[in-house]
């Protein structure tokens, strides 16, 4: 690991002979490099986050809409059921009035 170290420290340190201007200047176009990628970086965050708005928006709409139906069926489940179970204690409550009790004789044609 220090080897690499060493490495890269000779190659990040100016040559002896190298031209003191040059040097500040490669470095202030790394910098500016830098702040440049930096700035689109933003740029495409801030765009980014404005276009998740309306997709967060329809989403939610939608899930909205999804437990509105939601509670509808239920409501409607619970209706059902209410409307079954007085059926049923109708049924169980009435007579049948369609049957009728009673004595019958038959009746020649003759």
């Amino acid at each position: 690991m220090m080897i690499y170290i060493r490495q890269w420290k000779n190659k990040m340190t100016p040559q002896p002979g190298a031209n003191p201007f040059m040097v500040v200047l490669s470095w202030l176009l790394l910098g500016i490099m830098l702040l440049v990628a930096l700035g689109l970086g933003l740029i495409f965050l801030l765009v980014g986050w404005i276009l998740l708005l309306p997709v967060l928006w329809r989403k939610r709409r939608q899930i909205k809409q999804m437990w509105q139906f939601n509670k509808a069926a239920q409501q409607a489940q619970r209706d059902a059921r209410e409307r079954h179970e007085r059926q049923r204690e109708q049924r169980d409550n009435q007579n049948d009035s369609s049957v009728i009790d009673g004595e019958y004789s038959v009746k020649n044609d003759d």
